[in-house]
């Protein structure tokens, strides 16, 4: 899943966006290769999607390099869940908007055509296809238990 984050020192200088409008209102982290930035995208409620344009004045096109940018307090990042559950789980970033939805991610695997497809490229698709989803599906979990608030104990 695609998540909106920032550091608690951005959020307590900048405020917590509410709503998608509110993106508007914020410095953005943005991904782009060759000047074109990619828009974020939300579920729109009906099996379709939102796109949303950000602005920001930093523009990255490696995704460690938008983490840790949004560590430092540069703005929002919109990025996978597996790439910052670790960030979030030790209070570096804070989820955001996640009332708004959050589309999965898409990822390809990609080799030369041949006639025959080699053996060991097959035997690595199939292990892609079968580990990929359960490492994105334990991040992901990893990720919502680090967002929940521990109870507070009556002493």
């Amino acid at each position: 899943m695609m998540g909106v984050c920032a550091s608690p020192r951005y959020i307590a200088r900048h405020g917590r966006p509410r709503t998608l409008k509110d993106l508007a209102k914020h410095e953005a982290i943005n991904y782009g290769r060759a000047g074109v930035s990619n828009s974020w995208r939300f579920p729109d409620g009906q099996g379709g999607e939102r796109l949303i344009t950000v602005q920001g004045r930093l523009r990255f096109d490696d995704l460690e390099t938008i983490a840790d940018a949004a560590v430092q307090g540069a703005g929002l990042a919109w990025l996978p869940s597996w790439l910052i559950a670790e960030r979030v789980h030790r209070g570096e970033l804070v989820m955001l908007l996640e009332n708004e939805g959050h589309h999965g991610n898409e990822l390809f695997a990609v080799w030369p055509q041949n006639k025959h497809l080699p053996s060991k490229v097959r035997a690595a698709i199939d292990i892609l296809v079968a580990r990929i989803p359960e490492r994105l599906s334990a991040e992901e979990n990893r990720s919502k238990s680090s967002r929940r608030k521990p109870a507070r104990r009556k002493t």
